[in-house]
């Protein structure tokens, strides 16, 4: 038995406790196993004096104890409470029976399935947290990519949703989704001027690309994950027909894991730009799909896919998009870290004339511009080509080194005095997208204001931890008002009407509509919250999940890459 640490945890102990040595020498014979110690005794205070300093679960007390079954009870509940008590009834150890309480031995049940659920809790929480952070650190590692950047997390969740739908164990799921996500780490061997060619590759080019899932399970060989992820990464481009690599596995040979990310990394290679091509629109990917179901494709695994990929598509509402122009792409990496990723598609170009070509091709809502990216001249130049370039609705962000700047247009501009953290741009561009209210140039505010149906109370916890900011959070619906306060980044306090601590903020993440208002450097007066802040948040989680579900040619010629 191991602990989360990986090392040995102390076997759970089981104290006899019976003045009738034949029985107390059976029932310990009867309860010993390598995950048990068992103690036994015959005396009261021996009894006693091996609950304090022993790891003791469970007593099994005879009949002849010496004392009172509600006193010895009651000693055992202030000395160590918790522990399960079962008084045991006359027998003999030739006997394959004996009697116990009823009552003692359905309390002995629930305190066991309470720890078992409360055990359940913790470990589905660690594996949250470990995907959750997993995650995140793949989109930090790949920000600046242009055509890796979320493929990792979107591979993922497609991957995880096809396999609760083919009715697949809960273990298996996470198993997928968590493969999914670390599939290509491998990647990071591989010459990144290989990974960036735009013409065919030869086969010696190629060694290394095929080669990166074993990198992978290289690179992770020393981490020790609640699920066999070898299988699967190794796998993920395996092909039904025997067509794939490494090894050239067809059919079940596959893990059911590997056949499922391989339809669907296909799907989002198709679907996002490669440098020798332009990304190709959905239905021609899901149409590709469909073609190569049988060959390169598992059909059984197709057929779940398309049925999910048919919902998504027709739900989803079409991305808003976000130009970035900028010499190193620092305010690029800031809003893919600091926005919500499946909403915003964010655009970046590191010269003007890949800026024009950009806001040609995407026609972005907002196109954020680093006035020192250029000579003053050269960028008034641009500015205007980009203004005129850009549809009608189009908003400019503007980027300055000081307030006078901005005294050279004519017209309003929005704009953030350098330097920028990324709450300040995330926070202003979301503004910009969704028309949240923000009448006044950001750094002049004595505050930040907008409303929780753009802009979600989660998201915001989010981007105060990421910066460890203190700031007081106010947010109002209707008549009614709640607070947040967060120190360094952690939640210390909240309140909404009579409610305290962590009720209030579940109550609070519950709003939908309101307006919030962020004031920094605002410290609380009373600590009454001191549970994690990332605790918290994967509770606020599950609680928004359960509230959402009451609610009612061939494909190798896209796959270069990939």
């Amino acid at each position: 038995m191991t602990n989360n640490k990986g090392k040995m945890a102390e076997p759970i102990g089981i104290l006899i406790f019976n003045k009738n040595e034949e029985e107390r020498r059976a029932l310990s014979i009867l309860m010993k196993t390598e995950n048990n110690r068992v103690f036994d005794t015959s005396d009261a205070l021996e009894a006693l004096h091996l609950l304090q300093k022993d790891n003791i679960g469970v007593i099994l007390a005879g009949h002849e104890t010496g004392i009172a079954r509600k006193e010895f009870k009651c000693l055992i509940d202030k000395i160590k409470p918790g522990v399960s008590v079962i008084f045991t009834s006359p027998f003999s150890p030739k006997e394959k029976e004996f009697s116990v309480n009823i009552e003692e031995f359905v309390k002995l049940i629930n305190d066991y399935l309470n720890n078992e659920t409360i055990l359940f809790r913790d470990l589905s929480a660690i594996r949250q947290f470990s995907y959750a952070l997993a995650d995140r650190l793949l989109q930090i590692f790949a920000v600046n990519d242009k055509y890796f950047f979320n493929n990792d997390h979107l591979v993922a969740e497609l991957s995880g949703k096809i396999a609760e739908k083919m009715g697949l164990e809960d273990d298996i799921v996470e198993a997928i989704r968590m493969a999914a996500l670390l599939r290509d780490l491998g990647r990071v061997v591989i010459h990144q001027q290989i990974l960036e060619e735009t013409k065919r590759l030869d086969q010696t080019e190629l060694t290394p690309i095929k080669a990166h899932p074993i990198h992978t399970m290289q690179i992770l060989r020393h981490v020790r994950f609640p699920w066999n992820l070898d299988t699967i990464i190794s796998q993920h481009h395996e092909h039904y027909d025997g067509s794939g690599y490494p090894m050239g596995l067809k059919g079940r040979e596959i893990s059911i894991g590997a056949r499922i990310i391989n339809v669907v990394d296909a799907y989002y290679a198709i679907t996002t730009d490669r440098p020798y091509r332009r990304a190709l629109p959905k239905d021609k990917a899901v149409s590709e799909v469909k073609k190569n179901a049988g060959s390169q494709f598992d059909p059984e695994v197709v057929e779940m896919f398309l049925s999910i990929i048919g919902e998504e598509v027709s739900e989803a509402a079409p991305k808003k998009r976000v130009l970035i122009f900028e010499r190193e792409l620092n305010v690029a990496a800031m809003i893919k870290l600091g926005a919500t990723v499946d909403d915003i598609e964010v655009i970046h170009a590191t010269s003007s004339i890949e800026a024009i070509s950009r806001i040609r091709q995407k026609n972005p809502q907002v196109v954020v511009a680093d006035t020192e990216a250029l000579e003053l001249e050269t960028f008034r130049r641009f500015y205007q080509t980009a203004r005129q370039t850009v549809g009608a609705d189009s908003r400019f962000l503007l980027l300055v080194p000081d307030k006078d700047f901005v005294s050279q247009f004519k017209e309003r501009i929005d704009y953030i005095v350098k330097p920028i953290n990324m709450e300040q741009i995330t926070l202003k561009i979301k503004g910009l997208l969704f028309d949240v209210p923000l009448p006044e140039p950001l750094e002049q505010m004595k505050g930040l204001t907008g409303r929780l149906e753009d802009f979600n109370l989660t998201d915001i916890i989010q981007i105060l931890s990421l910066g460890l900011k203190t700031a007081k959070v106010e947010i109002t619906r209707d008549n009614e008002k709640g607070l947040l306060y967060l120190l360094r980044g952690k939640i210390v306090h909240a309140s909404a009407g009579n409610l305290r601590g962590p009720e209030a903020f579940f109550e609070l993440i519950r709003w939908e509509r309101g307006v919030f208002h962020i004031l920094h450097g605002q410290v609380a007066n009373e600590v009454n919250v001191t549970l994690d802040t990332m605790h918290l948040l994967m509770e606020a989680c599950t609680i928004l999940d359960e509230k959402q579900a009451t609610k009612g040619p061939q494909l190798q010629k896209y796959s270069k890459i990939y």
